[in-house]
């Protein structure tokens, strides 16, 4: 009997001396897992597991994630996502958010079993740190000291592309486009965190050591994170029709962005003047609001710019008289569909040129002036007195406005920590 409980004995401490062992190995292996590398398409933010390296990238995280000994020992996720620097830097800053989050979104819906907090997700937007460093390194890049200095500049991104693109009757953009832009579409390097405590045995084994100086476990590598990007967002814009401004119709437009693709204005006009010399009377009071869609890819096109269409509406009263002769008083309502297309012309302005086409209803009686009475100059409706019902469709209003956005300026803590 004794014989059987020796030899139980030895084979309980020989499995847990390889369980030991086997922990020790794979505590080695994890500790040298420092990031998994993703690859997006051009201009995609949706994760494609056959896309470049990804299936194999896939299967390592997977390979990691399913193993118990890294659930119990994992601390963090941190995905940080870029884009290449061309084309749109605020479409490139967008599109590098929207890969850090399809990548969070992939690992939350296959591995239930980490939580949220755990799983962080930051975008830098473009990733220049990594363009200038291959230009360096490849000797064979054509006008290398060029792009170097171009980097280096002090210009903004959108100036320092258009160099870079027209440099060399764009050879050094065709090399580029060729050899370096495909590795800077990393959509995402997965950085696994492990807790920085030994694993269960590791510290039974310590603690049983008497009279041994402990020795801290390597802490992982950090990793840099982007510093904080200022940011504008659109508030409203001011806006003025330079036709009605010509005709000295004083009237004022504000317009809010909603989103990426609509918008609301609402106009007045407001001239009320009367200059008796000339025999002149313009006195207009009234109001529109307008709803607007925007066309096109919002992504890449600046707020309040390119194609829309909307349907607006209104109402007013006025009192025309020109030139001495016969004057209207009346009101009236118009509602219709307006085009418009607007564009850049300056940081914080733009032109938009509109045409609206649609119904107007007036309702309106005649008068004439009468000059040097006892009362002095008045007007004289004419007798029967009669209200008029005018209805007109087609176009009724056409417009060249001069825009002014106004915006507020933001910072994106630690590149947009979501």
């Amino acid at each position: 009997m004794k014989v059987y409980v020796i030899i139980l004995i030895l084979i309980m401490l020989l499995l847990k001396g390889m369980t030991r062992v086997c922990a020790q190995e794979y505590r080695r292996e994890i500790d040298s897992v420092n990031s998994i590398v993703l690859y997006f398409k051009i201009d995609r933010a949706v994760l494609d597991s056959t896309y470049m390296e990804n299936s194999r990238a896939l299967k390592k995280l997977d390979d990691l994630i399913k193993n118990k000994l890294v659930i119990s020992n994992l601390d963090s996720i941190t995905i940080v996502a870029s884009s290449s620097p061309d084309g749109n830097e605020v479409y490139n800053l967008n599109l590098s958010e929207k890969r850090a989050e399809s990548v969070k979104i992939y690992i939350m819906e296959k591995y239930p079993m980490i939580k949220n907090e755990l799983i962080r997700a930051r975008y830098t937007g473009e990733n220049w740190i990594d363009f200038k460093r291959m230009i360096e390194t490849d000797k064979n890049v054509p006008y290398q000291e060029e792009l170097i200095s171009i980097i280096n500049s002090n210009r903004k991104n959108e100036a320092k592309k258009w160099l870079i693109k027209t440099l060399g009757n764009g050879e050094a953009w065709r090399y580029i486009k060729k050899s370096f832009l495909p590795q800077l579409r990393t959509g995402a390097v997965c950085v696994i965190y492990y807790k920085p405590e030994p694993v269960e045995e590791e510290k039974e084994e310590v603690q049983q050591k008497e009279d041994e100086v402990l020795v801290p476990p390597r802490q992982p590598e950090p990793v840099v994170l982007p510093t904080p990007i200022s940011m504008t967002k659109p508030l409203f814009a001011i806006k003025t029709n330079l036709l009605y401004d010509v005709l000295s119709a004083a009237n004022l437009e504000i317009e809010v962005p909603i989103g990426k693709r609509w918008s609301i204005a609402a106009e007045g006009i407001f001239p009320w003047w009367k200059a008796s010399r000339a025999d002149w009377t313009m006195q207009l009071l009234a109001g529109h609001v307008t709803v607007k869609y925007w066309f096109g890819n919002r992504g890449r096109k600046e707020v309040l710019t390119g194609w829309n269409v909307g349907l607006y509406g209104g109402i007013g009263k006025y009192d025309l008289q020109f030139f001495d002769k016969d004057g209207e008083q009346g009101d009236f309502f118009d509602a219709g569909v307006q085009g418009a297309y607007a564009h850049k012309i300056g940081k914080y302005f733009r032109v938009e040129y509109s045409l609206g086409v649609g119904y107007l209803q007036r309702e309106c009686k005649k008068y004439d002036k009468v000059n040097d009475t006892m009362h002095g100059d008045i007007k004289v409706f004419r007798y029967p007195w009669e209200v008029k019902r005018q209805q007109w469709f087609g176009p009724t209003s056409v417009r060249i406005s001069l825009v002014w956005l106004l915006n507020k300026k933001t910072v994106k803590k630690e590149g947009g920590v979501k």
